[in-house]
């Protein structure tokens, strides 16, 4: 199977928080917006739209073993909410806080 086949190219209006980029996204100049892995926030999702980003490129869904993220929509939403929350202050554009983000993420994620 292509790698390609694995991505799925989702309007805006369908990513919600708690997505992953499988690609990295960048603006009609070439400058590069989010990096691909970046799990998506609010913030990000409203910064896309103000790029005018139409399309993205989100990593498949996979729940940890034993684990089925789908049971649990509100805590995932409070989850990013809260780190949300934290990282209210930090420049998210800035590679380390996006992978600190995403680290606190997939840990928070962990424990469900």
């Amino acid at each position: 199977m292509k790698p390609s086949a694995h991505l799925q190219q989702m309007q805006l209006a369908g990513i919600q928080p708690g997505m992953r980029l499988a690609k990295d996204v960048y603006d009609p100049y070439g400058q590069i917006l989010m990096r691909a892995g970046t799990v998506l926030n609010e913030r990000q999702i409203r910064a896309l739209r103000t790029w005018g980003i139409a399309k993205v490129a989100i990593a498949p869904a996979v729940p940890s073993p034993g684990s089925d993220l789908d049971q649990h929509p509100q805590r995932i939403a409070a989850i990013c909410h809260l780190l949300d929350e934290q990282f209210s202050l930090s420049n998210h554009d800035h590679p380390a806080i996006q992978a600190l983000y995403n680290l606190c993420l997939n840990r928070a994620l962990e424990r469900l």
